[in-house]
């Protein structure tokens, strides 16, 4: 068994080569992906590892090919993205954040994939993969009416349990190690792939597992103990936007609407929110959903 470190099995940043899981639908991606021309539209929420499966297949079946990723996080990425409508060229280019972008620019990547998948096979233009949150390829075609029959739109969903379970155990084969009640990851990460690598990645390191182990090594873990672990890990990028978010626009310690939909939204299997649909659910929030969508 080669020796690999923790790290480069249970990926915390960027697309993991030992513990990938393929989607359901990765077949019917990749005959998409495939397809010169056709620009390819992936949504999902997120941790349902969107971006990973788009370069995996493209790993499949071009090598070492090189792709050009632009996030719509980025400022610069942006800057490109308008560039590219601007001027064509050819080669793959994944979009990832799309929902990020403004409705114009939006609309000019729509025309760009529809002329691109029009010439077919025989274009010069960009092999476009977009990549957001779910509902962006109906977002997509009502601004570009025409691109609905030319465009390849593929839903990930998060991992059930045997996904999950699957991950965990090549993640373990490289290491050499088991982990007991497994279920116990999925139960806290509910299909998180990325959330699912944290935990595990977080139990090796409580066990004192770092690298590949020469003789097998059973590992136990208390649950609340990954956990707070986890959130540990997690504070520096999340606690200061929960925070804001919690309290409002004008803070006062009787006002806790905004806890209370968080709250609700943390109770869902999704992480996409029809504030509609719970501003007609729940009247004692309804005006901090409203002051929300103000601000959207």
């Amino acid at each position: 068994m080669s020796n690999r470190t923790l790290e480069d099995i249970f990926v915390t940043e960027g697309v993991p080569q030992f513990t990938f899981v393929q989607p359901p639908n990765y077949n019917e991606i990749l005959i998409d992906i495939r397809r010169p021309g056709k620009p390819v539209i992936i949504e999902g929420q997120s941790g349902t590892g969107k971006t990973s499966t788009a370069k995996k297949i493209i790993e499949q079946l071009l090598g070492n090919v090189e792709i050009v990723y632009w996030s719509a996080r980025k400022a610069t990425d942006v800057e490109n993205i308008v560039k590219l409508t601007g001027n064509p060229k050819p080669g793959y280019y994944i979009i990832d954040d799309f929902h990020r972008l403004s409705k114009e620019l939006q609309g000019r990547i729509g025309n760009l994939a529809k002329i691109a998948a029009e010439e077919g096979i025989d274009t010069q233009l960009p092999k476009l993969i977009i990549i957001g949150i779910n509902e962006i390829g109906s977002g997509l075609i009502h601004l570009v009416p025409d691109i609905a029959k030319r465009c390849g739109i593929h839903k990930i969903s998060a991992g059930d349990s045997q996904d999950i379970l699957n991950l965990i155990e090549k993640g373990c084969a490289e290491l050499g190690i088991v982990i007991e009640n497994k279920e116990g990851v999925y139960g806290e990460t509910k299909g998180d792939y990325w959330l699912s690598q944290v935990f595990c990645q977080t139990i090796c390191s409580i066990n004192g597992i770092l690298e590949t182990q020469a003789e097998k090594k059973t590992l136990k873990y208390e649950i609340k103990d990954v956990r707070g672990r986890a959130i540990k890990r997690l504070k520096a990028g999340y606690y200061e936007p929960v925070k804001e978010f919690c309290r409002g626009r004008r803070f006062r310690k009787s006002n806790d609407p905004y806890f209370k939909l968080l709250k609700l939204i943390g109770q869902q299997d999704s992480s996409i929110v029809d504030l509609n649909r719970l501003a007609s659910q729940y009247e004692d929030i309804k005006g901090s959903i409203n002051n929300i969508k103000e601000r959207r």
